[in-house]
């Protein structure tokens, strides 16, 4: 299947023990913020740290060489994500990350960042294709997740209710992007456990049917345990 295929790029360079992960999650907010700054768009941030795990797992990868490398996943992502008038003016990005100018440590120049890009290149062996759950999510959103005879709250469905899944979706995509076990799951299982969770929050019923097993190519018993993980974490990072 089309979403099974392109999970060659999936959890194969997961490592739980990687030296950076301690500091993974203010990378991923920083680089998130980056990204607004720059009107980038979600799937492209998505790539980029999809870029920093994979490269990040090295443990040769130096601390002093976190931020650059970082923004050079950006950069990266852009250029293969967005169109190329909406990729980040190298200057003004190195002013915005403070990577140049008067104050910073790095003083990075925009010819000495080519070179960090470079870097970022050789690092993923120039295999520049990479699918977060995110590309995923929006392809099943695409085939349709809410279907005519489904139920909200015990009542009809309403007009809205496909639009709040895709938010809910896109919601539940940035949150366990921002926890790195959740890495180790194959991009169209944890797509597939983020459209269960996207019903449940919304209390659309039922949570999965046969119609998203033929979507997805998953049973509901293989994608149980992986929502479970998805909701404990929601309600641990939302108890209320």
């Amino acid at each position: 299947m089309l979403q099974r295929q392109a999970d060659f790029v999936g959890p194969q360079t997961f490592n739980s023990e990687a030296h950076y992960l301690p500091y993974r999650r203010y990378l991923v907010d920083w680089m998130s913020d980056v990204g607004e700054q720059n009107h980038l768009h979600n799937t492209t941030i998505h790539v980029a740290i999809v870029f920093m795990d994979k490269i990040f797992a090295n443990p040769e990868v130096k601390r002093d060489q976190w931020q650059l490398l970082a923004t050079a996943c950006i950069t990266v992502a852009a250029k293969y994500e967005e169109a190329e008038e909406h990729c980040p003016i190298i200057p003004e990005l190195l002013k915005m990350t403070k990577l140049a100018g008067e104050g910073s440590k790095a003083n990075v120049t925009p010819l000495a960042f080519r070179d960090g890009e470079v870097e970022v290149l050789k690092h993923l062996n120039w295999t520049l294709r990479a699918i977060p759950a995110l590309h995923v999510v929006g392809y099943y959103l695409s085939k349709g997740a809410v279907f005519v005879d489904d139920t909200w709250q015990g009542r009809d469905l309403i007009e809205k209710i496909p639009r709040y899944v895709k938010k809910y979706a896109d919601f539940f995509c940035n949150l366990t992007m921002q926890e790195y076990s959740f890495q180790k799951y194959l991009p169209s299982q944890l797509a597939a456990a983020i459209l269960m969770a996207s019903r449940e929050a919304l209390s659309v019923a039922p949570r999965w049917r046969p119609e998203m097993t033929a979507l997805t190519g998953y049973e509901e018993s293989e994608i149980t345990p992986i929502f479970d993980h998805v909701w404990k974490y929601y309600a641990e990072q939302f108890p209320d």
